[in-house]
């Protein structure tokens, strides 16, 4: 009797190897105790965390934090990131004041951290707001970072706020509408008799009338500086004087301050030989020696429009762009004046 045909083997599937915290901790060079803590916002050094997070990326490892929304826990915390590339101004504390009144009012609390040239970088503080298991982030001047996508991953709500790097244009996005004033104070310079404008800025800033429609008739140029009070002095000496330097400069806060004590120092009269515009107004700014013209921004307005889209994101609803009608309006003062007659 013929042996009955060999039923060919099937081969078993080996399953999908899962990445472990081992995996996670060998790669990491670390002990699995640190990769725990790292990933569970418990304190450690900013380079195991930056070590941990690379190795959870590079293996795919999802750490519990990122199944957090299954389990519908709330930790009722929002992180709030504030990425400055250049001087911190003093008038977004009046914003974070009213923004964090609202998200207090719904039962959040909110931390902040800010990003500056030295310290720590701004992925190793996007990772410790992760570890910490925040409900949502507020992420100011938003520029790309690989951990937005743990964000993603984890179904943690993030809103971009007052800028907003091309890159991470998958972020809702919250702003005021600056056109308006900036047009204005625009308009007024023109009036004057002004068409050689400057913008100072500091460092790797985006400069901001790049983001404005052009005016005709108008030349700008741009000045950048680094952060000391002496590279102000530097830039006025350098690109301000002379017969064919620009007749009215915009500049931020604290920079628009120093530059006005700048000119002063080098022998120019503001707003005779050279007219001054903050793009951000100050509190104390009409009671300058030379008060100072600026663009003046609603804060209330931006304080609740980024509460708002916050508590929807939290909701699940879909949020959008919001560009705040409205939100600001050129203040012309004693800074600026008609333009010196050119020789």
């Amino acid at each position: 009797m013929p042996e009955p045909a060999s039923r060919p083997r099937t081969r078993r599937k080996s399953p999908t190897k899962v990445a472990t915290l081992h995996a996670v901790a060998e790669l990491a060079g670390c002990s699995t105790a640190t990769v725990s803590k790292a990933l569970n916002g418990l304190p450690v050094s900013a380079e195991n965390l930056r070590r941990v997070y690379a190795a959870a990326e590079q293996l795919g490892y999802v750490p519990n934090l990122a199944a957090r929304s299954m389990r519908q826990e709330k930790t009722m915390t929002l992180g709030m990131v504030v990425n400055f590339e250049g001087h911190p101004r003093s008038e977004l504390l009046y914003v974070f004041q009213d923004l964090i009144a609202n998200m207090e009012s719904a039962g959040y609390s909110v931390l902040l951290s800010i990003v500056r040239n030295e310290g720590l970088d701004l992925d190793t503080l996007l990772q410790r707001f992760l570890a910490h298991r925040v409900d949502g982030l507020f992420y100011w001047q938003a520029r790309p970072s690989n951990t937005l996508a743990w964000y993603e991953r984890s179904n943690i709500p993030v809103i971009a706020v007052g800028f907003r790097d091309p890159r991470c244009a998958q972020l809702p996005f919250v702003t005021v509408d600056g056109a308006p004033a900036f047009a204005a104070a625009c308009r007024d310079l023109k009036a004057h008799g002004h068409r050689d404008f400057a913008e100072i800025v500091v460092d790797r800033v985006a400069p901001l009338h790049k983001l404005y429609p052009r005016m005709r008739g108008v030349r700008w140029r741009e000045i950048r500086i680094g952060h000391d009070e002496q590279d102000v002095r530097d830039a006025v000496e350098e690109h301000l004087t002379g017969p064919d330097a620009p007749t009215a400069v915009f500049a931020a806060p604290p920079t628009a301050t120093t530059l006005l004590s700048a000119a002063g120092e080098l022998g120019l009269r503001v707003p005779e030989d050279l007219s001054v515009v903050s793009f951000f107004d100050l509190e104390d700014a009409p009671l300058f020696r030379t008060p100072l013209s600026a663009i003046r921004t609603d804060y209330d307005k931006l304080g609740a429009a980024v509460a708002t889209a916050m508590l929807d994101a939290l909701a699940g609803r879909e949020v959008g762009d919001v560009l705040i009608p409205a939100s600001t309006h050129y203040i012309p003062r004693a800074s600026t004046g008609p333009a010196r007659e050119r020789a």
